[in-house]
């Protein structure tokens, strides 16, 4: 039996991935930070008859991924066939308003916890030789809109290291794949986090912020998370999977496109969709 785990399977994209191969017959590890909200996910696999579990895995700390890791591998025999990293938080606002330790606790669960992931499950795959690691990042990890640059800069971040993550691995026989999504209706956005600073009425950012929260009712938000789990699917069994798999609303245009399009031209978009405007220097 095949076996997988996947980070923040306590809603969302975490909770369907965990469905998905779990109904495929896949042994299935769906991880969260607090299990008692996993309750409704073990009831559904009780009812299918499927083999899940939801262990205690709290992404930004050491001993939890360790005291995880290790009771996973014990249970799946030794090796893990595939792992999902998706857990994750949203965090926006200006980045003068970003205190460092906001930017601070927005990479160190989006980025960090992935490589804290990823490197307690690595020498086991690397001694068997084989083995998916599969992360899901975000089309704001190839643009940037203002307000939005905490989250992008977490997501920026993970574009090179995942990157160089496949190229190291490859010896090994260890695949890597970066899901790109474009926005969808999950959690991610019911829980994000503004910075503190952010919002008061006097905030010289406030306008901006006022056209984020317009331009983010505008999105194009996808319901169906099918089609993105096909794609995590197809990223996870592939015996030769390509490193990038945008999917979904904007992935298109805003994460291939985007490469193509000139700064100043990108730029002068923005200033159509955002209040930038240089402001004139006082005599």
């Amino acid at each position: 039996m095949r076996s997988i785990l996947i980070t923040g399977s306590s809603s969302g994209i975490g909770r369907a991935t965990a469905e998905r191969f779990a109904s495929r017959g896949w042994r299935v590890f769906a991880s969260m930070r607090n299990p008692e909200r996993g309750a409704p996910l073990r009831a559904r696999a009780a009812e299918k008859g499927w083999r899940l579990e939801t262990p205690a895995l709290d992404v930004a700390s050491d001993a939890s991924v360790a005291a995880a890791a290790a009771g996973i591998l014990r249970e799946a025999g030794g090796c893990l066939d595939v792992l999902v990293n998706n857990a994750g938080y949203y965090a926006f606002g200006a980045l003068e308003e970003t205190s460092p330790d906001e930017l601070r606790a927005q990479l160190e669960t989006n980025v960090v916890g992935v490589l804290r992931v990823t490197r307690a499950f690595l020498p086991a795959m690397r001694a068997r030789g084989a083995g998916t690691v599969v992360t899901l990042g975000s089309v704001s990890g190839r643009v940037a809109v203002p307000i939005s640059g905490p989250y992008a800069a977490s997501k920026w971040a993970l574009e090179g290291m995942i990157e160089s993550l496949r190229l190291e691995l490859i010896p090994f026989g260890v695949r890597v794949a970066l899901i790109e999504p474009g926005p969808y209706h999950t959690a991610l956005h019911d829980n994000q986090r503004l910075s503190a600073a952010a919002g008061r009425a006097d905030s010289p950012y406030a306008d901006l912020l006022a056209a984020y929260h317009r331009q983010a009712d505008k999105l194009p938000r996808q319901d169906d998370l099918d089609p993105l789990i096909d794609v995590i699917e197809r990223a996870a069994t592939s015996e030769n999977p390509r490193l990038r798999w945008p999917v979904g609303p904007t992935s298109l245009t805003g994460g291939r496109l985007r490469a193509f399009v000139p700064d100043r031209v990108y730029e002068w978009l923005m200033r159509l969709a955002f209040p930038i405007r240089p402001i004139r220097s006082k005599p």
